[in-house]
């Protein structure tokens, strides 16, 4: 059994990424005596380390030691595997050994909305926080989007909404937290480089509905199997999206319009992100606000209004007739199929990063249907180009980013939209999906005689 913050004394935080510097902040002022571990020693760490210089935090770089078994709690950042040894032994001896989320839960003081999928997670959640904030609400994003948990938590009030995008690594050594709106979006392979089969993945997802209680609400996908199943697995109120013509109690769309139960909300063909899978995504905030008392009206602005987040198929530059489009956030091969449906104008495409163990052969036709050229690069580079495209004549594989990025360039013309969709993380060459984003578009500016904003 975990005990309370108040009765803690010693914390020890594994991993130095932002969440756990975030952690350890909060920590530190919660009065606890804090180490932070990072089995890593880079530039970058040692940067963050500084950050805690005046403060009475031990840091530890390029090792985990046995000081860590002095804890009275451990906290895990979400890039930290649970099974590693260090944290085994910790947990034989009796050490809790709980995530960033859970420390970070046990500060908050309003209501929270979390949000996890295999895909959408980030558009969905801002939309989400878009909503509550037009509404007049005080309303706070945080979680995978890039804003830690932790950093943000102490900003919580008792008529605060939190909206959370939760990675599977965050839903993982959780033991309190219990959102009272639970989104889960959809589910497909993913992140098989840190789960041994598909079934350990999804388990992960599922563990956003463990806590809650039978006044909570669960928002489930009714058109995907795998995840309108749970609805019996579940002990809070289920709610429903679809995007086919049925009545359900949630948000669906029949004829064209989209439904809030039996509420018009609005024409389907207005909503500001474009794509099918975005109209899930909007439907799933929809239904997000039903326990909530949402206006309509402030619904139909946002929804109409929203266009999208950095990042996440963000059309940034139209140049010489050539479309140039940001889509870093694909970081699996859905999330790239998604991207290729979305343009109906040919695609120069730029793939490839990480190798966490995808499978993207099943998007094989839709590529060759969709794909003028593409360049593939990073460490799947030849991997993708033998699984899509035997049978697309244009076609390089470049490992270096930047001459990848310039080769696609050279090969576009007026009508074209060049497209960086990688279906990979990225961390064969960036910290973050961010980072390589903002350097593509840096990049393309460059290439094409453009001034950087």
């Amino acid at each position: 059994m975990i005990m309370e913050i108040s009765d803690r004394k010693k914390v020890t935080i594994v991993g130095l990424a932002r969440s756990g510097k975030s952690a350890g902040k909060l920590a530190l002022s919660d009065g606890f005596d804090v180490m932070i571990s990072d089995a890593a020693d880079t530039d970058k760490l040692r940067t963050r380390a500084e950050e805690f210089i005046d403060t009475d935090a031990v840091i530890e770089l390029g090792q985990h030691s046995e000081k860590i078994y002095e804890s009275d709690m451990i906290i895990v950042s979400p890039g930290v595997p649970l099974n590693i040894p260090i944290l085994n032994e910790a947990k034989r001896r009796g050490i809790p050994v709980i995530s960033e989320i859970e420390f970070a839960f046990r500060h908050e003081q309003g209501k929270v909305i979390a949000v996890t999928g295999s895909n959408g997670k980030s558009t969905t959640a801002t939309l989400i926080a878009k909503i509550f904030s037009d509404a007049g609400i005080n309303t706070i994003l945080a979680g995978n989007i890039g804003n830690p948990y932790s950093e943000n938590v102490v900003r919580s009030t008792p008529e605060s909404i939190t909206v959370l995008e939760l990675s599977s690594f965050q839903l993982e050594a959780l033991d309190t937290f219990h959102p009272f709106v639970a989104v889960l979006l959809n589910l497909s392979p993913d992140h098989l480089d840190r789960y041994e089969t598909v079934e350990e993945y999804y388990e992960a997802k599922f563990h956003i509905f463990d806590n809650q209680r039978e006044n909570d609400y669960a928002v489930l996908f009714a058109d995907q199997p795998e995840v309108a199943s749970l609805s019996g697995e579940i002990f809070s109120k289920p709610l429903w999206f679809s995007s086919v013509q049925r009545k359900i109690p949630g948000a669906y769309v029949q004829q064209g319009i989209i439904y809030r139960d039996d509420e018009k909300i609005m024409p389907a063909s207005q909503i500001g992100i474009p794509g099918p899978h975005n109209l899930a995504n909007a439907l799933s905030a929809v239904a997000a606000t039903i326990p909530f008392d949402i206006p309509a009206e402030t619904l139909r602005r946002t929804l109409e209004n929203f266009t999208g987040i950095e990042h996440r198929l963000e059309r940034f530059l139209e140049h010489n007739g050539i479309l140039f489009v940001n889509d870093s956030k694909s970081t699996n091969p859905d999330s790239l199929k998604f991207a290729l449906i979305s343009f109906d104008r040919p695609i120069v495409l730029i793939a490839g990063g990480y190798d966490k163990g995808s499978d993207f052969s099943p998007l094989r036709e839709i590529f060759e249907d969709k794909v003028k050229t593409a360049v593939f690069t990073g460490t799947t580079g030849e991997y993708m180009a033998n699984q899509l495209a035997k049978n697309i004549i244009t076609c390089a594989v470049i490992s270096d980013f930047d001459k990848a990025v310039e080769r696609a360039v050279s090969l576009a013309l007026p009508g074209d939209v060049v497209l960086l969709s990688p279906g990979c993380p990225s961390y064969d060459a960036f910290d973050n999906f961010e980072e390589r984003g903002k350097y593509f578009k840096k990049l393309i500016r460059q290439i094409v005689g453009v001034k950087d904003e």
